[in-house]
């Protein structure tokens, strides 16, 4: 029974990782679509200076990387 309540412990943590993961990555999604990344400056200048849709593609990269370790197995099934 100890083994369930440890597997279960390191479950909920790799499970609380993962989800503040992707919680950072739309957080990072919402400022590059801000008004600080958007549009124009008063110059005429563009305000797109980084490759957003390069960070962007990472950022998907990064959420559809397969999971990989022990915790692979814990967290296949999981969804996010």
């Amino acid at each position: 029974m100890n083994d369930i309540h440890r597997l279960r412990a390191e479950f909920t943590e790799a499970h609380d990782q993962l989800a503040a993961i992707h919680d950072e990555i739309r957080e990072f999604r919402i400022h590059l679509a801000s008004d600080k990344f958007c549009g124009y400056e008063a110059d005429g200048g563009r305000k797109d200076w980084i490759a957003t849709a390069d960070v962007s593609r990472w950022l998907d990269r990064i959420a559809n990387a397969p999971l990989r370790g022990e915790a692979n197995g814990l967290l296949a099934g999981a969804e996010y």
